[in-house]
């Protein structure tokens, strides 16, 4: 497997971490080529140096680092210097994986792909690509380069690459229906399936027993709605707090923001600028296995991203997070997101950017009572365990690359 980002990160590195355990309780051997961890803070984990490359054995699953340029911050060239040393480091290294039947390739960023690429080629590895957002458009539409002139280069050089990698791939997966259909119209030799994601399964759960930090930490004359993880750009949480400001007259509401990222300050500032600041709060980072029991003390969790074509066939993780800990949903994303709460009937959809339909959400969950809530939890809970467990997910795509395996020989 080769993935940018893995375990003790938190956030994006979730997924891809919950795909090798999830492999590995199936039986099968599992080496990861993956990198320092720096994410969200943009600097290298206490307990890491940055070296040119370090074995690690981490829950049984062998891993081999390599080193890349940290940032997480709103600097373009920082940014891509991170994503383009990964991929250079893990291109040098990728000869640790030749032995391997198959490669899955988590392409979250796309620049992950010329590791893989440069392992077929030079080794005759096949590999299957698990796709979590679609280039050139989470570059271009996004706002990470400044400049139309800029933005079409980009997209340019980025297109050309990506229809090498998709036309070899051995097999192609992607996070919701929608994404797999606009891959299918990319050149990809294998139709792409639908594999939506999950979480790990021995973190997120229902939980009997609250953390009650939110108790020790917030006012407890309200009623909490919570937003956990990365706060970017894209996740559009200035809406969030507009719509707190909106809902003045609702002193009993309020809303926790527990993370970090790069407009973590912004958002506090537009607090402070809206009067809001009493009831827009921020907790900073906490671990990843203390949020199942902070999560059920909040009333719902919010999920937000611009409003932008290509969010459209996106499924924030944060969305299986809640149905798997039995938490009700707010969700600002268009497309298949709001259809996947919609259809497991777990909580409120409205439109992304829309701070109007969203403080009316904020109000319709906390007015509902504490029984209704626990119901559309319930209801999600039940979908995730049908639809969206790791037991699911893990077997289709156990499929998959078995297949590109057999295809191989």
């Amino acid at each position: 497997m080769i993935s940018q980002w893995y375990e003790p990160e938190t956030g994006a590195a979730a997924h891809p971490t919950a795909i090798a355990r999830g492999l590995q309780a199936r039986g099968h051997q599992i080496r990861v080529l993956t990198g320092f961890p720096s994410y969200p803070q943009g600097r290298v984990y206490d307990g890491y140096r940055m070296r040119m490359r370090d074995l690690e054995m981490r829950d049984g699953i062998e891993l081999l680092r390599v080193p890349d340029v940290p940032s997480h911050d709103q600097n373009a060239l920082r940014r891509a210097l991170t994503l383009t040393s990964f991929a250079a480091s893990a291109t040098t290294q990728v000869g640790w994986l030749r032995g391997a039947d198959v490669v899955l390739t988590y392409l979250s960023p796309a620049t992950v792909g010329l590791a893989a690429w440069a392992l077929h080629r030079l080794h005759s590895v096949p590999y299957v690509l698990y796709v979590q957002d679609l280039w050139p458009e989470t570059v271009t539409a996004s706002g990470f380069l400044p400049g139309a002139r800029l933005n079409d280069v980009a997209e340019s050089v980025i297109n050309v690459g990506l229809r090498g990698l998709y036309r070899r791939a051995a097999g192609t997966a992607a996070l919701s229906p929608t994404m797999a259909g606009m891959l299918a119209e990319r050149g990809t030799t294998v139709p792409p399936v639908s594999i939506p994601n999950w979480v790990d399964e021995r973190v997120f759960a229902p939980t009997a027993s609250p953390a009650r930090s939110l108790s020790r930490e917030l006012p407890t004359d309200r009623t909490w709605l919570m937003y956990a993880g990365g706060m970017g750009d894209v996740q559009a949480l200035d809406h969030a707090v507009r719509a707190m400001a909106r809902l003045s007259a609702r002193p009993d509401i309020g809303l926790v923001f527990v993370g970090d990222g790069v407009a973590k300050d912004r958002l506090e500032r537009l607090a402070v600028e809206l009067g809001a600041a009493d009831r827009v709060l921020f907790l900073g980072s906490r671990p990843m296995s203390a949020m199942p029991a902070l999560m059920a003390e909040a009333a719902a969790q919010l999920v937000s991203l611009k409003d932008l074509p290509l969010f459209t066939g996106t499924i924030p993780s944060k969305i299986q997070a809640a149905m798997a800990c039995g938490s009700p949903i707010v969700c600002a994303v268009a497309g298949d997101a709001a259809d996947v709460v919609t259809d497991a009937g777990c909580g409120v959809a409205v439109p992304p950017e829309d701070d109007a339909r969203l403080a009316e959400a904020f109000q319709a969950v906390v007015d509902m009572g504490p029984d209704a809530r626990r119901r559309l939890g319930d209801a999600g809970r039940r979908a995730y365990v049908e639809r969206y467990s790791a037991e699911a997910g893990t077997e289709r795509l156990e499929q998959l690359l078995a297949q590109a395996a057999r295809g191989a020989r």
